[in-house]
């Protein structure tokens, strides 16, 4: 935790547990603040180090009047169930988490930007949750999305479906995210590779209107990978 972090504790009623939640503190003399909620805290906390980026970008002047809020994954076994379009989780963070977050600083409610992040599985997450509440956010953040998983169900899903206020998408993927028919664990396989799943959901948004950015970063399916990407992808969310 940095000095300029507040930890919290959200319990979840629709979901029927609770979570560890880090908060930036904005500056006192903000105007309304724009909004980025990045999922899978841990990863992003521990491993793409986003604080440390974060706060580069802050003093860079590419960030600025921006609250960012860190949600928990809680554990892997939570992951596994919440992040593969699990509707529950999108109301939690409709319903439950941003109301509450609004409540915690009113500033927000005049977010000109609301960002949702993930990578991977909570990349897959962040989109469905945009996908399925219009309005809900202006743009999704999805690094390495697992676009592929139940056979691109999302992917099918949203072919051919409008919304009055879509959002815009950054979707990035690493050049050597090629591995097809990965067992990840009991009743969990992807068939088909992260390149290709990321490729198809692209299409589909691009195919249906959407406002869809596409990068290649050079690397894998990992945190160092992601951490050189969320630069990008910030300056894009929030570019002044």
């Amino acid at each position: 935790m940095t000095p300029l972090e507040t930890p919290c504790t959200l319990r979840s009623e629709i979901l029927g547990n609770e979570r560890s939640i880090w908060i930036r503190d904005p500056a006192p003399d903000s105007p309304a603040l724009d909004l980025l909620v990045l999922l899978d805290a841990e990863l992003y906390r521990n491993r793409v180090q986003a604080p440390q980026i974060i706060e580069t970008l802050f003093e860079s002047g590419h960030l600025k009047n921006l609250l960012v809020v860190y949600v928990s994954c809680v554990d892997m076994d939570t992951r596994w169930t919440e992040c593969p379009c699990h509707p529950p989780f999108a109301e939690f963070v409709s319903k439950e988490l941003i109301p509450w977050i609004h409540a915690r600083h009113p500033r927000t409610r005049k977010a000109k930007e609301r960002v949702i992040a993930g990578l991977s599985y909570t990349g897959l997450a962040a989109s469905f949750t945009a996908l399925t509440h219009d309005g809900l956010f202006s743009k999704v953040i999805s690094q390495s999305g697992s676009y592929w998983s139940n056979d691109c169900w999302l992917t099918k899903e949203f072919d051919g479906k409008k919304q009055k206020h879509p959002p815009a998408f950054f979707l990035d993927v690493g050049d050597r995210e090629t591995q097809e028919y990965v067992w990840h664990k009991e009743g969990v396989i992807q068939t088909l590779s992260q390149i290709e799943g990321v490729r198809r959901f692209h299409d589909m948004l691009s195919k249906n209107g959407y406002s869809v950015r596409y990068d290649t970063y050079s690397g894998g399916h990992s945190a160092e990978a992601w951490a050189t990407s969320l630069p990008n992808a910030l300056k894009w969310a929030f570019s002044t």
